[in-house]
């Protein structure tokens, strides 16, 4: 960089540096002079040095002669993934509002059925020799396999025949109107029909009403199961009553054991079946839906339904 005196602007002027002429330019709002008849000398310049750039690198070594040279690569890594910031799944599971208030009735429905169905019996090796569904066994009536009598005396003996079941009785009674109602209470809002007054007042609390009469029926039902029918405790009697006519007077240690376990064998085959399960189950089910449209009703149909949402 070079700086000229002011008098030179506009003028020919010569470079120290590089030997070369050029016109120093002119001040703002001067007339340009006329140009010199020789070329200042080169001592009247003022010269700002600029930091000279850093040397190059050394060049790299050459490889010897003897050694083959080859072009290698590097491989980069493979670019990382980013860890996701929120979840990638989501299972979200509703009530549905068209669904929920069937389930109290086709539960009923499917209970009416299976009623129709082997509750339990006698099954020696898993045959069933004697059987009853829940007519029978809250009657004291029974199904027996002829072929399989031998197996199960106890039948024919007056003392250990099987009488009727009071708790399956009472809830054989009160299934009836559980159906009805839990049935009434899905169709009568879709007829679109004038009601009585006491019934119209008793709609609003319709799946309350549901909900305790199949809880009722629940408790009879799972009390009965728990207590065991008329024929678990003729049977099991009939049992103990065998088991300690084979036991002497002064049983050692290993008769005693024996006739413990022949009397294990013969109370695994007094069974309770699946079916008198799914029953338990299915009341179990209906309680839950009909307090739920309880609980919806009470809260407002115009706000959202509950929502399950699992997210991983």
């Amino acid at each position: 960089m070079l700086t000229v005196p002011e008098e030179f602007a506009g003028q020919l002027m010569k470079c120290p540096l590089c030997g070369g002429n050029f016109t120093v330019p002119g001040l703002p709002g001067s007339a340009p002079p006329s140009p010199p008849s020789e070329v200042p000398e080169t001592d009247i310049y003022s010269i700002r040095h600029e930091p000279s750039p850093p040397p190059p690198p050394p060049p790299l070594p050459e490889l010897e002669p003897s050694l083959p040279q080859t072009s290698i690569t590097p491989s980069l890594p493979p670019p990382t993934t980013p860890l996701p910031l929120d979840h990638q799944h989501t299972l979200a599971m509703s009530l549905n509002p068209k669904v929920l208030p069937w389930i109290a009735p086709v539960c009923l429905v499917l209970v009416f059925f299976l009623q129709f169905f082997d509750w339990d019996g006698v099954y020696p090796g898993g045959v069933p020799a004697v059987t009853g569904n829940a007519w029978y066994a809250a009657f004291g009536t029974y199904s027996v396999d002829g072929d399989l009598k031998d197996l199960v005396r106890f039948i024919g003996d007056e003392k250990h025949k099987p009488g009727v079941s009071v708790l399956t009785i009472f809830y054989l009674i009160l299934f009836f109107p559980a159906l009805i109602v839990s049935i009434a209470s899905v169709v009568l809002p879709l007829l679109h029909i004038k009601l009585s007054t006491q019934v119209d007042k008793l709609m609003p609390w319709r799946w309350g009403i549901v909900a305790a009469v199949n809880l009722v029926l629940l408790f009879f039902l799972g009390l009965q199961v728990l207590l065991g029918f008329s024929l678990d405790s003729r049977y099991t009697d009939w049992v103990d009553q065998e088991t300690r006519s084979e036991v002497k007077e002064n049983p050692t240690t290993q008769e005693k054991k024996l006739a413990d376990a022949h009397r294990g064998e013969l109370l695994m085959r007094l069974r309770h079946t699946t079916a008198l399960r799914s029953v338990v189950l299915l009341h179990f089910v209906a309680v839950v839906s009909a307090v739920l449209l309880l609980w919806i009703d009470r809260r407002g149909t115009q706000r959202p339904l509950p929502k399950l949402e699992l997210r991983w």
